[in-house]
């Protein structure tokens, strides 16, 4: 059992290494001053304590930070976390495809106002990024399709038969088209790992209260080889950045789907 000033030192060990060596007043400097206890609780609870579990390593805490921060539109920690994401050693093209993969869950303009954060935090500390160009306008809607169906089986499964199908063509389309471009696409780009787009897209469901889909997830994040205590180690992590009561609701609906197992 530590002390509570052992975890204020590990939070401060967290925070100088979110400033690449040196110890800031993070992203609202201002506010400690009017609520220093909550600065207090914060070194110990979050820097101090959640950031040194061990289920989860800083490049997937990071992430799970950006994307938590992105899909809630936290625009001035999202700039805060950008530069401590580059001092932790996530690369440039890491970073973008976080933010990227958000843009399924928040929608494209929160996705867009992050990604112009990043540019310009990439230039103030002078990264050298090269943006990845790696979908093919050549491809067939079939090749994008067929390569979505793998990847969504190889993630969730086989999908379930007898159950109801969408009743409007309308929905059939927009299947099709999610198919294509979220499977197919988005959850095939190269720059990170399978397990690591898991992780985001339960941060992100979490953050945002979406249950229902966020059931799928923890599955898919079971089929992908990331054990119980990872995923719960997500939810953990959200809460400082998306409040208590998502990860209390996430916790529990795991639960549901690892007593059923």
């Amino acid at each position: 059992m530590t002390t509570l000033d052992e975890r204020l030192q590990k939070g401060i060990e967290t925070r100088t290494k979110f400033g690449g060596g040196t110890l800031t007043g993070g992203s609202t400097p201002m506010a400690w001053d009017v609520a220093p206890d909550l600065e207090r609780i914060a070194g110990e609870f979050l820097f101090g304590s959640i950031w040194h579990r061990p289920a989860l390593n800083d490049h997937q805490r990071e992430m799970i930070t950006l994307t938590c921060l992105t899909v809630l539109k936290r625009d001035n920690q999202v700039r805060r976390h950008l530069g401590n994401a580059l001092n932790l050693g996530l690369t440039p093209i890491q970073i973008v495809e976080v933010l990227m993969h958000s843009s399924y869950y928040s929608g494209v303009p929160a996705t867009l106002d992050a990604l112009a954060i990043a540019k310009q935090v990439f230039a103030e500390k002078g990264v050298d990024y090269t943006p990845q160009k790696v979908f093919d306008s050549s491809e067939t809607p079939d090749d994008l399709y067929n390569r979505g169906v793998a990847r969504r089986v190889e993630y969730m499964g086989p999908p379930a038969s007898g159950g109801a199908g969408p009743v409007t063509q309308a929905e059939r389309e927009f299947n099709r088209l999610t198919t294509e471009y979220y499977w197919g696409s988005v959850w095939n780009r190269p720059g990170l790992e399978l397990s690591e787009r898991s992780i985001c897209t339960m941060a992100a469901l979490t953050a945002l209260g979406r249950e229902a889909q966020l059931a799928s997830h923890i599955k898919g994040a079971l089929n992908v080889g990331l054990s119980q205590e990872e995923i719960v180690e997500v939810f953990i992590h959200a809460t400082f950045y998306c409040g208590l009561p998502a990860t209390r609701s996430a916790i529990d609906l795991a639960n549901e789907i690892f007593r059923a197992q």
